[in-house]
């Protein structure tokens, strides 16, 4: 049974957001230990592009992932939301 709240291109691109954060983590705890290595910070700096990227089409078609995100000024939005984790209404 498919649950109610999946939504497929969600899914997709907290897959995208995550896979990009995992891999701009990881190259920058490598740097910490071989920090000459140009081909390294090449792939840190476009792992962390890519990380931006996937988190900003993510954010524009569901929402803040972080509660540093939300940009609200007038009301706290950022509970209403479904949380990332949780799979949500869309």
């Amino acid at each position: 049974m498919m649950n109610p709240g999946f939504n497929p291109s969600r899914e997709a691109m907290l897959q995208q957001v995550n896979q990009a954060s995992f891999a701009a983590v990881e190259a920058n705890l490598y740097l910490d230990t071989h920090p000459c290595d140009t081909q390294a910070m090449a792939y840190f700096n476009q792992m962390t592009e890519a990380y931006e990227n996937a988190r900003k089409a993510y954010e524009a078609q569901f929402g803040p992932l972080t509660a540093s995100a939300s940009r609200e000024s007038a009301y706290w939005s950022w509970v209403e939301d479904p949380w990332p984790w949780e799979g949500g209404n869309v």
